[in-house]
């Protein structure tokens, strides 16, 4: 689903394992990287393969680690670099503790997702067939894993991701999965999701974060969103991105007070960014500046913003540079400068990227927009 989808990596459930100090040993390495502190990070999860060499999350742990750290920090494809070595390194230490404890589900389990994640480069690169075969070697064996242990919550987040990724997928593609038997139904998959954002001991993180971009920006369902975007601001307020995904939660569901609020709370917080951090976020938040400042019907300061993030834009999410492109198409329309209105509304449908602000830009070619 486009460079767009941050659905990797799937940390998964460990909650089986015995090693109880293990778990929050871990968990507070995984805490860390997601608000940011990353020598912290680092140095708990490397730590922990040491300690605990068997436990069934660690590698992959580590490994999601190393790549969520060097998006913070490198060039976009020096981070898919960076995932293939961290992967290359962990996925025969997984095959070789299955070899040694065959009926331990767990271990089987993330070696299915650290197949399955070698997809996320191709992803980036909109390779969908190559998405599509590597996901599906590893969600074989997450299925697996899955239906003999239904207690698992937290492998219903990856296979909720296939089978959305499936439903909203071209036909050709939603046609080859259909062959390899995975269930189409946007519907169940989303379900599937939901119930690892709510329930789940390890995927809520994740899975809160797929459910908020499935809610904002392809399914248009803000106040759905709300409800994850909420949970993750409180918990990681270090988290650009989770502040990012609240702050449009908020403008789109009319809680503009508080929108206001969390704008001048970020713009105090930016400067704490790592540079790669800046580069990046600066074109989103400046989108969420335009967003606000449309939704205020300031016209003019969307429109300084919107051009500010499309100029500077560095971002690994095209989805939203669709949305930059799409909300410039309607500034245009209202001003009656149809041909540039178009324009921007034709970049956005071409960035083929199944977003709802492609269906709109479509529309939107067809008839211009008008403020109701």
């Amino acid at each position: 689903m486009v460079k767009s989808l941050r659905f990797l990596p799937l940390l998964l459930s460990i909650s089986l394992c015995s090693e109880k100090g293990a778990d929050s040993f871990i968990m507070s390495g995984v805490k860390a990287f997601y608000n940011y502190e990353f020598s912290k990070s680092i140095e708990i999860l490397d730590q922990a393969r040491l300690r605990y060499p068997n436990h069934p999350g660690v590698h992959f742990i580590w490994a999601s680690s190393k790549y969520y750290i060097s998006q913070g920090l490198d060039p976009i494809e020096s981070t898919y670099d960076t995932l293939e070595n961290a992967l290359n390194k962990i996925e025969p230490i997984y095959i070789d503790l299955i070899k040694n404890k065959p009926n331990e589900d767990e271990y089987k389990l993330y070696l299915g997702s650290t197949i399955g994640m070698r997809a996320r480069s191709s992803l980036g690169r909109k390779d969908w067939i190559s998405v599509l075969k590597q996901s599906y070697k590893g969600f074989k064996k997450i299925e697996k894993v899955a239906e003999r242990n239904p207690e698992m919550i937290d492998a219903q987040l990856p296979i909720g991701i296939v089978g959305y990724y499936a439903s909203i997928s071209n036909v050709f593609i939603r046609w080859l999965i259909n062959i390899y038997g995975i269930n189409t139904s946007k519907e169940v998959a989303i379900q599937k999701i939901k119930n690892a954002a709510y329930n789940s001991d390890w995927a809520w993180i994740e899975a809160s974060g797929v459910l908020s971009f499935i809610y904002l920006w392809i399914e248009n369902q803000p106040q759905d969103a709300l409800n994850s975007t909420v949970r993750l601001a409180k918990e990681f307020p270090r988290n650009f991105y989770f502040q990012i995904l609240y702050l449009e939660s908020l403008t789109r569901t009319s809680n503009f007070e508080e929108a206001k609020r969390k704008i001048d709370e970020l713009d105090d917080n930016f400067n704490s960014l790592s540079l790669r951090q800046k580069a990046w976020y600066r074109p989103y938040f400046d989108y969420q500046k335009a967003l606000f400042h449309f939704h205020q019907m300031d016209y003019d300061k969307s429109r300084k913003f919107t051009m500010l993030a499309i100029d500077n834009y560095s971002g690994e999410l095209d989805v939203i540079l669709g949305n930059l492109y799409l909300l410039n198409g309607k500034l245009n329309d209202i001003v009656n400068n149809r041909d540039d209105a178009v324009k921007y509304y034709k970049l956005c449908r071409n960035l083929d990227n199944f977003s709802h602000a492609s269906k709109e830009a479509i529309q939107f070619i067809k008839f211009p927009f008008a403020v109701k």
